[in-house]
């Protein structure tokens, strides 16, 4: 049995709804925490696809590259 590309588009939809109500339940303390563990995860995958991409580099440069990236996120929601 497959699934469909609508069945795959609604159950995403219910995913997000169940995630939402999820938030909304949260207080701003839970949310805030919430938001800073999501930002250190997604430096850990960052850092762990500069490792992939530069494996003969040292712990230092892949760190250097993470806050290069970084920046320039920073530098592009700012302009």
């Amino acid at each position: 049995m497959s699934i469909t590309d609508e069945e795959i588009r609604l159950e995403a939809k219910a995913c997000n709804a169940r995630k939402l109500a999820q938030a909304m339940r949260m207080t701003p303390a839970e949310r805030f925490f919430a938001g800073a563990e999501l930002f250190e995860e997604a430096c850990q995958i960052t850092l762990a696809g500069i490792r992939a991409q530069y494996p003969e580099e040292s712990d230092d440069f892949c760190l250097s590259e993470l806050k290069r990236l970084l920046k320039l996120s920073s530098q592009r929601l700012a302009s």
